[in-house]
Parts: C-alpha cells; structure tokens; sequence
C-alpha cells in the first residue's frame, strides 16, 4: 500500500512539474528578460536610483532561474537527480541559490526604501535617493551575499539520510544558521521591513499633489512606488510557504519514505509558485 502511494505522489509531482513547472519556468525567464530590456531602455529608469535596484534585482533573478531553477523544473518534472550526476551541483546550486535570492530581496528592499526618501517631504532625506548610494549598497550588500554563498559551498555535500542522497549539511551549528538565519531572518523578515517602509512612501505618494514638483515626476514615482509595493506584496505571500515547507523538510531530513514523497510533492508546489510570482511581479511591471 505504501508503495503505491509513494508512486501516486511521485507521478503527481511529476505531472505538477511537466505542465505548471516548465510554462512557469519560461514565463518567468521571459518576463525577466523584458523587465531587463524595459528598465535599461528607457530613459527615466535609467536616472532612477530605484530602477538601478529594480534592474539589478531582475538581474539576480534571471541568474538564479537559469542556473538553479531550470534543473529543479526538470528534477521535478523528469525525476533527473543533478545533485548526484552533475559533479559541485549541490554546493553551487546553493551558492547561486541563496547569492541570487538574498541580492534579489535586498534589491527589492532598497528599491521601496529608496522610493521612501524619494518622496519624502524633507529635503535632506530625498537626497538619499541617488544612484551613487545605489551603486555602492549595491556592490556592498552583492560582497555580502556571496560571502555568504561561500558557507554553503563549504557545509553543503550530498548525504544520505536515507536509501536516497540529499543535497544538506550535516554541520549542526550551520544547520542552525540555514534555519533561523537564512530563512526565518532574512527571508522573511527583511521584506517585512520592506512592507513598512512601502506603506510610508505609499503614503507620501498620496501627497505629492501637494507638493510644487514636475507632472513627470510625480507620475513616475507614483509608478515606481506601486510597481515596487506590489512586487513586495507578491514576495511576502509566496515565499513564506515555501520557506516554511523548506524549514520543516530541514529539520526533519531522517524520516520515513512516504514522509519524504509528501514532502517532495509540497516542495514541488511551493517551489512553482515561488517561481510563479517572478512572472507576476514581472507583468506587472510591463502593464
């Protein structure tokens, strides 16, 4: 009986992965691609300090996509392991995946803090809004993650807690620090402090009317501010299911076969909708 039901999950994901998975995959491939194409086309993203981070968050993303997100589409669609048949995939899948992902996050959440400074009434705070600041915290923070790609690089192999090899860490102090660090810190609470500073220049935005500054102007933050709220607003609710399905699978990685076929199935759903929501974010950029 568990057998079969093991099969049946396994088939699931399969189908999940070879009908959403890949359309999803290349949807969001394309939109980032055209984000990339819009933001460095056009003009008034190009001055912007904000479309720098969005750019740059584009940037990250079409990286992770294609060098991450396109094996785990096939590995759930084809059931092909590349953590055991490509030599280094594990530990460099998850140096491209949390160096992408955290530069991505950090994009986003500089692009709403910036959009904040940008619209604030106080002079001397708008002039934190510029593209020099947004090139060195750029760098700086970029530096940053991929130090921090460098310690999954080191702790990360594939192991075996069961009959199947895994791609995780056996180091518990690091374990602890994927779990609660990476995930639960920077994954979740970082665009929570987002959220708050989007809902302030949201509410500078509904004051701009007010204020003696350029139509052009105007429109374009009120753009600039919807584009990054709603981007913020997209990532907060799909991620948070998958990296909450990420921690449990993390801490209970010795457990039993069909315990491990659900949790694939969940991983493979959670994953498509995280990989969902860059073509969302995307179209609406474009819109």
């Amino acid at each position: 009986m568990s057998t079969a039901y093991i099969a049946s999950l396994n088939s699931a994901r399969n189908q999940i992965g070879l009908y959403f998975g890949i359309p999803v995959f290349i949807m969001s491939v394309i939109g980032e691609a055209l984000s990339i194409i819009v933001l460095l086309s056009l003009k008034t993203f190009r001055q912007s300090s904000c479309g720098f981070y969005l750019l740059n968050m584009s940037i990250f993303n079409l990286i992770r996509l294609c060098l991450s997100s396109v094996f785990v589409i096939m590995s759930i669609s084809f059931e092909i392991d590349y953590s055991i048949s490509i030599f280094f995939f594990c530990r460099l899948r998850n140096f491209v995946v949390t160096t992408c992902n955290m530069g991505s996050i950090t994009c986003l959440g500089m692009a709403v803090i910036d959009q904040y400074f940008a619209t604030c009434f106080r002079p001397r705070w708008q002039q934190w809004a510029n593209k020099n600041i947004a090139y060195r915290v750029t760098l700086i923070t970029t530096l940053f993650w991929i130090l921090n790609g460098i310690l999954y690089i080191i702790f990360f192999n594939n192991i075996s807690p069961t009959s199947r090899a895994a791609c995780a860490t056996s180091n518990y102090i690091f374990l602890q620090y994927h779990i609660y660090g990476y995930f639960i810190i920077y994954n979740n609470l970082l665009p929570l402090v987002t959220v708050i500073f989007g809902m302030m220049a949201f509410h500078n935005v509904r004051h701009l009317t007010h204020r003696t500054i350029p139509l052009v102007r105007r429109d374009l933050e009120k753009q600039l501010t919807v584009m990054v709220l709603v981007q913020t607003t997209i990532h907060v609710c799909t991620y948070l299911p998958f990296a909450t399905i990420s921690i449990v699978s993390a801490l209970k990685a010795n457990s039993s076969s069909v315990y491990l076929a659900e949790m694939n199935l969940i991983n493979a759903v959670v994953h498509i909708i995280s990989v969902y929501s860059n073509g969302v974010r995307r179209t609406s950029d474009l819109i």
